[in-house]
């Protein structure tokens, strides 16, 4: 009688602690953010209604080779629309080229770009449907330069993984229509979000 007590209730605890362990489980999925809840976050994360910066695009040939373009950034936000200009800092070849984008939040509404050569005192105008085109022969496409409105998306969360020591989500993001893939010159998309920020 005794080992039959003690044995039901092992059996007791075990299945006790099963349902702990699933009830926990559950909690962490239902409060876990979905790849959506997350790029929501980062478009709503405030960043200042403007900002200068400055960056470094290395560009690397089949060979290995090194090329460094330098550019500086002039961003504004103006509530509805966003407005930056690109300018190209060095070397000699691409110096004083600006690009300008006008990115408007409103769903359907397409972005606005223009890319000012001084070789040849033009500007021209990107059209929506060259923005799939290299962006100054970088692998960087003119859709890159623009935010995409979310709603033209499906994100899904893969994983938490660390990018050189950082926790980040990695999210794939899948254009919702055959007509923005085409637009932005990609069928699928993987970024990588810092959780700390």
């Amino acid at each position: 009688m005794m080992f039959i007590k003690i044995t039901s209730n092992k059996i007791r605890f075990t299945i006790f602690s099963i349902i702990i362990s699933v009830l926990i489980m559950l909690h962490e999925k239902v409060f876990a953010l979905s790849g959506r809840e997350i790029m929501e976050k980062v478009n709503a994360r405030d960043v200042g209604d403007r900002s200068i910066s400055e960056m470094e695009m290395i560009l690397i040939d089949k060979k290995g080779n090194k090329r460094v373009r330098k550019l500086k950034t002039y961003s504004l936000e103006h509530g509805k629309y966003s407005k930056s200009l690109k300018f190209f800092i060095s070397p000699a070849d691409v110096k004083n080229t600006g690009f300008l984008t006008y990115d408007y939040d409103e769903y359907g509404k397409d972005d606005e770009q223009w890319l000012f050569l001084p070789a040849l005192r033009k500007t021209k105008r990107i059209a929506a449907g060259d923005k799939s085109g290299s962006f100054m022969g970088s692998d960087l496409n003119y859709s890159d330069m623009s935010s995409p409105h979310l709603d033209l998306y499906n994100y899904t969360l893969m994983k938490e993984t660390e990018v050189k020591g950082q926790k980040v989500w990695q999210i794939k993001s899948v254009p919702k229509t055959k007509l923005e893939a085409e637009k932005s010159g990609y069928s699928k998309s993987v970024f990588f979000i810092r959780q700390d920020n």
